[in-house]
């Protein structure tokens, strides 16, 4: 069992040694960013958490000590909420409730709530028992396992002026200070041990087991250093190997010991390095090329050094053999997106940039049931850079990261194409040029940002520049850094989808500026009030879609402290801004302030909004928000996309995440919420196969994620707790009902399964929702259900969501529609289900095929009526029959039995696999098999039926046609003679309640 703390992300789990991981932070709305985790040695139940990021400088905020008593399943908050940032916990080794805790404090505040905190109770109540000044802080904490009561802390400013031009610290100010502690921390002395130069920034230290605490370990940017005296004096070790503790070592640096040999001990850079020889020389331990896997945390079983768990930009990973084997980290939906794009493919795919991954894309729906690992691909992308499909050709994506690249699929090739190539137009922002479409007329525009607005209309071949600088006005010049030079950049871009040639875009400064004649002139509309700084303000502008005078700005300020949401409104090009926050929360412990805005583009004034805790919803062009959390996770959310009635966000550090179908968002209005129950109009369905598997189907242990709905999503309203059952009919062209569905609770399948599956593969059978308020149904394009014998489960199976074979046959596209009925009282609503796009064949085709598999359909409820009368009949005789056996009349019953038995069949021995022969005899039962076998083979794909397909089910027919003749006779002759027999010996005759008259006719 182990647990893993992420960034924004909250604490994972893993019982399965890294073979699965699940979310066990989700159930506190308030914080998601994870500086530091412990586990209780004495109590495997008792969890402390700190929360903060320690690599955060004014976002991944934390609010305190958290404490779980039940290995994760239950959390509660224990004090400490001023100290915003906890990168390290100690918890003692034989007591859980004495714990010390290394506080950094807030970075952009002096404030005492830094320093070492000791808590004896628990966390109850805690004591200060080291604190250096208001801007210092303390951010590692290292002791060994054998010996708790020496301790080892190391401090440092964390603190940055408001005048500082980048909310990073200075190293080079950061003088750390070393403490040691040998009451258990309790008290503290400062010391700086001989042969340690000066000490600057973040630290890590390790003390070997087995040493008596002599044995210490000390790693930053300066350098890796041993002492083996406890810290008096130090050593500069593997100094010539410029891999260790250099590049990102002040960022990634991290020391930890083998627990049985002080000599092996293990160190980070952008790859992880190991030495067998106490720090002299070291070797590449764990990393992929060129390196980039950027280790952060390390931790050893203090009792096996061979059990690790090591956490990664990309997540955590487990390893049992001392590091030569890993579980994987795709198993943890824990990315830190950056930004989203979609194309305009079917289904369409999802892009994204991430930190330290790269650039993903994934299909919003797999073909196989699910979104699998087959749905994913790396695309030339870069961290934080923004990444477009076309929106003429989804074959073609263009990236931003170190330069603009375009991606051509499906070769994969890509070049760089990006105007900063050229040296004579001296770009700044070269690094993350913010790109942006503009699609006007036929025109398809690519705008990329950097001091200038540049445009290419030949996908990169040749740019034009469309403004001058924009990073400084006369009104707002522009900051300069420490040496002179600017830099100021463009951040966003917006082109207007109403009005060609108006165009928007803001700067890192905060400076907001508009072109209503495609770049030949522009405007300074930034925002008033809004100080143009050294330190960076990130805006993100959004277009209307409805007046090309209206926009919204979402400004990210946390930068310079501000943690309040800044959205703002213009109706009049930037002329004056209305500042729109009412709804949303003015601070929260994890961040408050906006990222991002997004403008619906088929609901006038119906907008989007994501912060850094969580999804908001206007429905009156941002007077007014509300939360659309739903079941979404508290994280960071940096980027919203629409496609369709596609909802998507990405979010950092919990990944990407759709909503699908949000269109009765679009239809939401007062009216609705006040009638006794309102069924709002479903968006059109395609109609596309749930799993087209036919082979071994992925193990639940496969990272997977859940398909859309298949077919129509359905919302209704209803203003009070129903009196009786709900339903929802669909009814075709005709007015037929194809497909019903109730509140009741659907009856259970009695009969076993063929072949067996595991009962957490199969989908639960639920009545449609009935709560007051707003309710979601989805009906899956099929018919209902046909009535079956015996049930299958094809290849095509997926966890929690594998429904029973056979299942109703796929209506055709069409028009229907949608009757809800509460009590009493009808509701209707169109629906247009439409064909899959990615289908070849004509129209006949369809339904040909249709056509035939309404035959088998038919045949399937012919089987099962036919059967009903036979089965009673069998019943009554097989009563007579177990009576005297040897009279006239047991015998008589007996050879009855035997007809009827060959007539109706029975449900376990007459069941036929796919693979088994067909059979030369017939029964009801092993007829309505044989339809069920016939329909799910017509499954897989649109097409005409072949002649052989065609053959088989004529012959299945007329093999119906002759079991009811059989029957018929045995009606007439077999029961009239039984009966006769019955009459005899003064016993009451049988009846045959109904006559069998169904045959394949649908």
């Amino acid at each position: 069992m182990f647990y893993a703390g992420t960034p924004a992300g909250g604490v994972w789990k893993t019982t399965s040694a890294g073979e699965t991981w699940f979310p066990v932070f989700d159930s506190i709305p308030t914080v998601s960013s994870i500086g530091a985790i412990e586990v209780a040695p004495s109590d495997p139940n008792v969890i402390y958490v700190g929360t903060g990021d320690l690599d955060s400088y004014f976002d991944g905020m934390g609010d305190g000590m958290y404490k779980s008593s039940d290995a994760g399943r239950t959390w509660r908050r224990i004090g400490l909420e001023g100290t915003e940032q906890i990168p390290a916990i100690l918890v003692d080794p034989h007591d859980p409730n004495i714990v010390m805790v290394a506080a950094l404090g807030r970075f952009g505040t002096p404030g005492d709530a830094r320093g070492v905190f000791r808590s004896s109770d628990g966390g109850a109540t805690w004591t200060k028992t080291l604190y250096v000044d208001d801007q210092t802080g303390v951010a590692t904490l290292a002791r060994a396992a054998d010996a708790p009561d020496v301790v080892f802390a190391a401090a440092y400013l964390h603190y940055v002026a408001p005048g500082a031009i980048w909310p990073v610290p200075d190293t080079a100010r950061m003088r750390t200070r070393l403490y040691k502690s040998t009451d258990g921390g309790l008290t503290w002395r400062e010391f700086l041990g001989g042969g340690l130069p000066r000490l600057a920034g973040r630290i890590s230290i390790a003390v070997a087991i087995g040493t008596n605490a002599q044995r210490v370990y000390l790693i930053g940017d300066f350098g890796l250093y041993r002492s083996d005296d406890g810290g008096t004096s130090w050593r500069h070790m593997a100094a010539d190997d410029k891999r260790i503790a250099n590049g990102q070592g002040g960022y990634n640096c991290g020391v930890y010991v083998d627990p049985k040999n002080p000599d092996i001990v293990y160190t980070f850079q952008v790859t992880a390095y190991r030495s067998t020889d106490g720090g002299k020389s070291f070797t590449g331990f764990k990393g992929g090329p060129p390196g980039g896997d950027d280790p952060q945390v390390m931790w050893i079983d203090p009792t096996n050094g061979k059990r690790m768990l090591m956490g990664y930009d990309q997540g955590a990973i487990v390893s049992f053999d001392g590091g030569d084997t890993w579980s994987s980290w795709y198993n943890q939906s824990t990315e830190q997106v950056y930004h989203i794009a979609t194309d305009n493919s079917f289904p369409y795919w999802i892009y994204a940039t991430q930190q330290d991954a790269g650039a993903i894309a994934t299909r919003s729906r797999g073909n196989l049931g699910a979104i699998t690992p087959i749905d994913w691909k790396p695309v030339p992308g870069w961290e934080w850079g923004t990444i477009l499909p076309d929106p003429r050709d989804p074959n073609v994506v263009f990236s931003s990261g170190l330069g603009i690249s375009k991606i051509t699929y499906p070769g994969e090739e890509w070049i760089k194409i990006g105007p900063d190539q050229d040296p004579s137009l001296k770009l700044r922002g070269v690094f993350n040029p913010p790109i942006a479409f503009a699609m006007w007329n036929r025109r398809r525009e690519l705008l990329a940002g950097y001091q200038y607005l540049m445009a290419t209309t030949d996908g990169g071949a040749t740019w034009t520049k469309l403004s001058p600088d924009l990073t400084e006005t006369r009104a707002h010049p522009s900051p300069s850094d420490t040496s002179g030079s600017s830099f100021a950049s463009i951040v966003s871009i917006a082109a207007s989808t109403v009005t060609p040639g108006v165009i928007w875009i803001a700067t890192n400064t905060g400076i907001i500026q508009g072109s209503r004649n495609h770049g030949k002139s522009w405007s300074d509309v930034t925002i008033p009030g809004i100080e143009i700084g050294r330190r960076p303000i990130l805006p993100s502008v959004e277009a209307s879609h409805f007046d090309a005078g209206t926009a919204y700005a979402a400004l990210d300020a946390h930068f310079r402290g501000d943690d309040a949401p800044s959205i703002y409104r213009t109706r009049d090009y930037g002329k004056t801004w209305t500042r729109i926050v009412t709804g949303l929360p003015a601070t929260l412990p994890g961040g408050a302030f906006a990222r991002v805005v997004r403008a619906d583009p088929k609901r006038r004034g119906l907008l989007f909004a994501g912060t850094e805790s969580a999804v908001y919803v206007s429905f009156d062009d941002g007077d007014n928000w509300q939360s659309l959390m739903l079941n979404l996770p508290t994280t960071e959310y940096r980027d919203i996309a629409i496609h369709d009635n596609d909802l998507i966000v990405g979010t950092y550090g919990r990944g990407i995440w759709v909503l699908d179908d949000f269109a009765v968002l679009r239809q939401l209005n007062g009216a609705a919420a006040t009638e006794p129950a309102h069924l709002f109009k479903p968006s059109d369905a395609v109609r596309v196969r749930r799993n087209v598997m036919y082979n071994t189907p992925f193990p639940r242990e496969v990272p997977q994620a859940p398909n859309p709905p298949d077919g129509a999503i359905m919302y209704y309203s209803l203003g009070a707790k129903p009196l009786s059952e709900i339903t929802i009919e669909v009814l075709d062209a005709r007015g037929s009902v194809v497909r019903r569905m109730s509140s009741a609770p659907p009856r259970a399948v009695r009969e076993t399964a063929r072949p067996p599956m595991e009962s957490s593969w199969l989908a639960p059978g639920r009545g449609l929702p009935a709560n007051v308020g707003l309710n979601r149904a989805n009906w899956d394009l099929r018919y209902d259900p046909p009535p079956a014998f015996a049930h299958s489960f094809e290849f095509n199976g997926n966890p929690g969501v594998t429904p029973m074979a056979p299942e109703g046959p796929l209506a055709l596209p069409g028009l229907y529609t949608i009757r809800l009925t509460v009590d009493g009282k009808h509701y209707t609503q169109p629906l247009t289900v439409e064909r899959d796009p990615r289908s070849r064949v004509s129209r006949a085709a369809v339904a040909a095929q249709h056509a035939l598999v309404m035959r088998l359909y038919a045949g399937l409820e012919a089987t099962w009526a036919d059967f009903m009368p036979v089965a009673g009949l069998r019943g009554a005789v097989t009563t007579l029959a177990a009576g005297d056996t040897a009279s006239e009349v047991g015998k008589a019953a007996k050879t009855l039995v035997m007809r009827l038995d060959s007539l109706a069949g029975d449900s376990l021995s007459d069941a036929r696999e796919v693979w088994q022969p067909r059979p030369t005899a017939w029964s009801f039962v092993a007829l309505n098999g044989e339809f069920a076998l016939e329909l799910n083979a017509q499954d897989n794909a649109d097409h005409a039926p072949t002649q052989a397909t065609l053959a088989v089910a004529r012959s299945s027919c007329d093999e119906l046609r002759n079991l009811v003749g059989r029957w018929r006779q045995v009606v007439r002759l077999d029961l009239a003679t039984f009966n006769r027999t019955l009459e005899r010996h003064g016993m009451t005759t049988l009846a045959v309640t109904s006559a069998p008259e169904k045959l394949c006719s649908p």
